[in-house]
């Protein structure tokens, strides 16, 4: 009886000290200043980190590992304009746990990903790798508002020495709350059942997907234009820039951007670009920050458009 009183106790003692993230799985540099050093906290950067960008060899949040948003999605289908498979879906199981694995994810931990935050868009980086581990019933995630150089601006330890952790995350549910494939969509605008918002924006003359006014088509489509009826508002405009980092927007002007751009935002929507990845910005904001009923609509318009008799509009 004593044993299965300290074993209860344990327990509560493990839940009470394990460290919860917002509800709304968004922390500005502050939070994470404060709690960067908790063994229950893993820091993952997206950035990408190669010869051409060493961003994470030039400077990381400090005990930061770095793991590309690339282990996060895959090709998939192939693509004869590209003579490959169509890039951008979400990883496979597999390869979500082997990047898990080598990314220091654990089913227990909580793991704040983060990328640039010196361009409007590159929010939508962190908000993908996190969309993905939702996917695979990995919740406790967030990204960090602001970016790396957000937390730079407001004073957290940084370094250039590499950080290294091992994970051990098994999938054990998945969770399709913010996820819409190609049947998702068929039924959704056969039934009217959602409404949809294309993240790459209206777009200027000659630069415009959805007007269908590429000067140089995007070779991951099969076709330009929009589906129909569906409003536009680039990810872009979710953010705002100060002192040259760009931060998400507060709730009132995303709200009333949103009503702008003929969205209703007590209605469901599907959100599209290209692939996916502009679109996970605008779904993860739209989700979390605004409590939306948002889902991102894996592999996008290379998805929609590779696939015959889908109708489009320009």
């Amino acid at each position: 009886m004593r044993k299965l009183a300290l074993a209860a106790t344990l327990a509560l003692s493990s839940t009470l000290f394990a460290l919860d993230l917002p509800a709304n799985h968004i922390v500005d540099a502050e939070w994470l200043k404060k709690h960067q050093n908790d063994k229950d906290l893993v820091i993952i950067d997206v950035r990408k980190n190669n010869q051409k960008h060493p961003n994470y060899n030039n400077g990381h949040i400090k005990g930061a590992v770095s793991c590309p948003l690339g282990n996060f999605r895959e090709g998939r289908y192939y693509n004869p304009n590209l003579k490959k498979p169509i890039p951008g879906y979400f990883a496979a199981p597999k390869k979500y746990e082997a990047t898990a694995k080598k990314c220091g994810i654990t089913n227990d931990n909580a793991v704040v990903f983060y990328a640039g935050g010196n361009k409007a868009k590159l929010y939508r980086d962190g908000a993908l790798a996190a969309l993905v581990s939702m996917y695979y019933g990995k919740n406790n995630v967030a990204i960090l508002d602001g970016g790396y150089e957000g937390f730079v601006k407001a004073g957290g330890e940084t370094s250039k020495e590499p950080t290294t952790k091992e994970g051990n995350y098994q999938i054990k549910k998945f969770d399709r709350s913010a996820y819409a494939n190609l049947e998702d969509v068929d039924e959704a605008l056969t039934l009217n059942k959602a409404q949809f918002l294309d993240a790459t924006g209206l777009g200027k003359p000659g630069k415009s997907h959805y007007h269908a006014d590429m000067k140089k088509p995007d070779p991951r489509r099969m076709a330009e234009g929009h589906i129909p009826g569906a409003k536009a508002l680039h990810a872009k405009a979710y953010t705002v820039e100060k002192d040259g980092v760009y931060y998400l927007d507060t709730k009132e002007n995303l709200t009333k951007k949103l009503k702008d751009a003929g969205i209703d935002t007590s209605k469901p929507v599907i959100n599209y670009c290209n692939t996916g990845h502009l679109a996970a910005g605008s779904t993860f904001v739209q989700k979390f920050l605004l409590g939306m009923d948002a889902k991102l609509y894996d592999g996008s318009m290379a998805d929609y458009t590779a696939t015959p008799n889908r109708p489009l509009e320009k």
